[in-house]
């Protein structure tokens, strides 16, 4: 029988990765530069519906806000150019632009009571106050969701579980630029640095229920 598994609110936060013009609108950077938005765009009612559902049990949301500088000298000094100035566009999520926005159906949930972290990199800890800000709250589980499931989510997530958070990952709430790179980003996190669960079970949580995690212990073949 597989234990059941329940959220302690006063111990978890939601953390919303990104959801920014630059990666969820259709004329963002990432819509310009030819790719295919559209799934991200797409989980915007579901991180919609967990922010919501956090609010009202008592679990603090924060968010990420990612912020790039046209003019920044770590960028140039790179051999190898790095990703953000491989597109036409320029790098996403210019500071104080439209694109590094919180999009306009979101941008009334990312005001207080919610915390706001502002980073440079993929990753929510690297360089920000989010780990002190976790610490003095007395968090220890992460629930994640936002963009993009192969970059900025899964950087976070493994440097949650390198600082030994644990992680639950809204799998209808995260998504990237194809669904063939979004899968496989998902079993590798949800095989290593966390769980990954449908939105259901997730919502099942925030409002106070038990429920099953679903994974097995892995058998070694000897």
């Amino acid at each position: 029988m597989k234990e059941k598994y329940n959220l302690i609110p006063n111990e978890t936060a939601l953390l919303v990765i990104d959801m920014q013009n630059s990666w969820c609108h259709p004329q963002g950077s990432i819509g310009r530069n030819g790719y295919d938005a559209s799934m991200m765009r797409g989980i915007i009612p579901e991180v919609k519906e967990l922010v919501n559902a956090c609010r009202e049990s008592g679990i603090l949301d924060i968010w990420t806000i990612q912020n790039h500088y046209p003019d920044d000298i770590t960028r140039q000094t790179h051999r190898i150019r790095p990703h953000t100035h491989r597109w036409k566009a320029g790098p996403p999520g210019l500071k104080d632009t439209w694109e590094a926005e919180v999009v306009d159906e979101l941008k009334e949930l990312a005001q207080k009571p919610a915390e706001i972290i502002v980073k440079h990199r993929f990753s929510a800890f690297f360089d920000t106050r989010l780990d002190t800000l976790l610490r003095m709250k007395g968090i220890n589980t992460l629930l994640i969701c936002g963009v993009a499931t192969t970059h900025c989510v899964e950087t976070s997530v493994r440097d949650a579980y390198q600082r030994d958070y644990d992680v639950l990952i809204a799998e209808e709430a995260v998504a990237a630029l194809t669904k063939e790179d979004h899968d496989a980003s998902l079993r590798l996190m949800n095989k290593v640095f966390g769980v990954v669960l449908k939105n259901e079970q997730l919502l099942s949580l925030i409002q106070g229920e038990s429920i099953p995690l679903g994974f097995e212990t892995e058998k070694i073949n000897n």
